[in-house]
């Protein structure tokens, strides 16, 4: 008996440290979990910001992201109709309360563009953001161009510190998972997304943005049940 509660208390233990979704954004539909601060657009064609799960708008054929997991948000050349940069996209409210070990987990792409230049320029970036109980929003997860010989048509990239220069990962016409973890913890988390992108073929698509988070007092409560089994052997 005491080896089966010794087996429950370490599969608990396993499945705590998964953590919970706090948030879950997969924009297969048109109800959704952020706000933004323009109304999203389309012009049809090169000039867009929406999420695709709304077939009223629509983008050119040369826009193109491989390995979708269904309909996402993107947007490209985006003062294009007129809206002033940057935009913004607001996931307000996250409720964070009893749980450590905040993260952000994001599926981001780039199309390619037809010139076979990848068209980003030094000014151009997205920027995911967080704060805590309103504290003031914080760096987390940044896409910057990465520099070339020109400041001019470079392959967009993560930013690791934050300096406004793409040096990690490229961003590909493939969707691929980013993470970043959130430090802190606190009562309501707010993310957001910062977008600078003010030319032809300059894009992004971004999909399923999730938080995740470890509840604390389960966690506390199933290592120390886990331990006095253990000596109780």
């Amino acid at each position: 008996m005491k080896k089966a509660l010794v087996v429950m208390a370490v599969l608990a233990m396993a499945t705590v440290a998964l953590g919970d979704t706090l948030l879950n954004e997969d924009f297969e539909d048109t109800t959704v979990m952020y706000t933004t601060s323009v109304p999203e657009f389309s012009d049809g064609s090169g000039d867009f910001w929406f999420n695709t799960a709304n077939t009223s708008f629509g983008v050119g054929s040369f826009v193109q992201y491989m390995g979708a997991d269904g309909t996402y948000f993107n947007g490209m050349d985006l003062d294009g109709e007129g809206a002033a940069l940057p935009l913004y996209q607001y996931f307000n409210g996250i409720d964070i309360s009893g749980y450590a070990g905040l993260a952000l987990s994001i599926d981001l792409a780039e199309s390619d563009a037809t010139d076979t230049n990848e068209d980003w320029d030094l000014p151009d970036y997205v920027h995911v953001d967080y704060q805590i109980d309103g504290g003031g929003y914080l760096p987390l997860l940044w896409v910057e161009s990465i520099p070339n010989a020109t400041i001019y048509n470079a392959v967009p990239g993560i930013d690791t510190n934050f300096d406004g220069t793409g040096d990690g990962t490229a961003i590909t016409n493939y969707f691929a998972t980013f993470g970043a973890a959130i430090a802190g913890t606190g009562s309501t988390l707010d993310l957001r997304i910062e977008w600078q992108l003010d030319a032809g073929d300059e894009d992004l698509a971004i999909d399923n943005v999730m938080v995740t988070g470890v509840p604390e007092p389960a966690s506390l409560i199933l290592l120390g049940l886990g331990v006095v089994l253990f000596r109780r052997r």
